[in-house]
């Protein structure tokens, strides 16, 4: 029998340290799912969001930059403009604090009951100024209470969180070890431990934690990516590709309809359509022919050998409205070595079903990678092109060095930035890879050029 007291967990996803940030359709879905499986097993969950848009206190602030609302539930998030850090020190951008105002996470952090464990997320590893200052608040309010951190940037990043961050623990262990780690720290066993370590039988996030002004909901079918494209961390994180069946899928859109009164959902999905024939298919059948009447989002790029007419016309017939697509080179040559997903051909059949659907040009755009090693910026102007002339938008992913992935040790060789030692270095803004043949001036250009495309289209 289980005796010790139910411990409260604290969870908190921190702010965004960086030169811009823009919400599109983030939410903290990580934190939500753990909430439940606290929940589930006992436990008590708080939550603080310091990238709650809406916070009254922060939007009123004099030394605040509000929050703006923008379409189908993104927007701009409050910010405050901050000292830069010393590796950007010379570079010629603002620097700034995006969410809530620390006062207003204080005032949070004092309103709730005394937590037994805080645990702090993280997401890109270059924006873990912020995750510091949320343990440093943290650890004032609530001295002496344990603070663990797990996320993207203490899994990518373990060494440098373990020396700098502050927190007592840096998670990098199987979500299956959480349970144990919980017992080890309060004395008290979750009574779900068997579920932990299994996507598939995770309950509901817990979205109630959320405020219903949110504008959207997440949404998420499925972990991990077949593919291991050599700039990319998905196979990393999460090695172990996994989807829920089509009645968690649908409970999932049917709580966020009920808890959130959202009319949009953005897929947080790395591979949405691929080997979903069993498990959104039949979701997206049932929607398409009885509601109920929503939006989908797909923020993530789709793989484009997915997109078959038949495919296509379900998508916008369920109510798809934004369509990314992982191009990424117009080249196929290059498209053989960044992993083989797609070519040329296959992207334009995939773009005409997409048109014949239904879809308009506003709601299509190709991500183009730029800047990765050995990547000239012509190549990249020739993609621009080639998506231009195809009718789509061509949106440019700069390239971010990540450790782990099989590029990584491309990218520190060619940059003259120690990016091992310091992750503030893998910010894709900063573009610490540039280089004699491919400049920060170059990058500047081939993204005035993109969003030209997008201008002329429009005008």
């Amino acid at each position: 029998m289980n005796k010790a007291r139910a411990p409260l967990v604290l969870l908190i996803n921190p702010w965004i340290s960086d030169f811009a940030a823009y919400d599109l359709w983030a939410k903290p879905l990580g934190l939500l799912f753990l909430a439940s499986l606290l929940r589930e097993g006992g436990c008590g969950a708080a939550f603080i969001d310091c990238l709650d848009r809406r916070d009254p206190f922060t939007n009123s602030h004099p030394g605040v930059l509000p929050g703006k609302d923008r379409k189908f539930g993104t927007g701009k998030y409050p910010r405050m403009r901050i000292p830069k850090p010393g590796p950007y020190a010379d570079f010629p951008r603002h620097f700034h604090r995006h969410g809530i105002h620390p006062e207003s996470f204080r005032r949070k952090l004092s309103e709730i009951e005394k937590p037994d464990i805080v645990w702090i997320t993280s997401a890109m590893t270059y924006w873990y100024p912020g995750v510091f200052e949320a343990v440093r608040i943290v650890r004032e309010v609530f001295p002496g209470i344990p603070v663990w951190l797990g996320g993207i940037y203490a899994r990518l990043c373990p060494a440098h969180a373990a020396q700098w961050s502050g927190a007592d623990r840096v998670a990098t262990d199987d979500l299956s070890r959480l349970p144990e780690m919980i017992y080890e720290q309060t004395g008290f066993s979750p009574r779900n431990s068997d579920v932990w370590g299994d996507f598939r039988l995770w309950p509901l996030p817990s979205l109630d934690l959320l405020k219903p002004t949110s504008g959207y909901a997440p949404l998420l079918t499925g972990v991990g990516c077949p593919y291991r494209c050599p700039y990319c961390a998905s196979s990393v994180l999460e090695p172990r590709p996994s989807r829920l069946d089509s009645r968690r899928i649908m409970e999932q859109i049917e709580r966020g309809c009920e808890v959130l009164g959202a009319t949009d959902f953005a897929f947080y999905d790395d591979a949405l359509l691929l080997g979903c024939e069993r498990t959104l298919r039949p979701v997206l059948e049932h929607i398409a022919k009885e509601g109920p009447r929503i939006r989908f989002h797909v923020p993530n790029a789709l793989h484009v050998r997915a997109l078959s007419r038949e495919w296509c016309d379900l998508l916008y017939a369920s109510g798809f409205r934004t369509i990314r697509l992982g191009l990424e080179t117009a080249l196929d040559g290059r498209s053989r070595e960044w992993g083989d997903k797609v070519d040329a051909g296959m992207y334009l059949k995939a773009v005409s079903n997409l048109f014949a659907a239904g879809f308009s040009r506003g709601d299509l755009g190709a991500y183009l990678l730029c800047g990765l090693p050995g990547q000239s910026p012509e190549e990249v102007a020739e993609s621009i092109g080639f998506v231009r002339q195809s009718g789509v938008q061509p949106y440019i992913a700069e390239f971010s060095p990540i450790p782990g992935t099989l590029m990584w040790d491309k990218a520190a060789a060619v940059s003259r930035f120690d990016i091992a030692a310091e992750p503030l270095y893998h910010n894709n803004t900063f573009f610490a890879c540039r280089r004699p043949d491919f400049t920060y001036d170059d990058m500047v250009a081939l993204k005035s050029l993109a969003k030209k495309s997008g201008e002329d289209k429009k005008s």
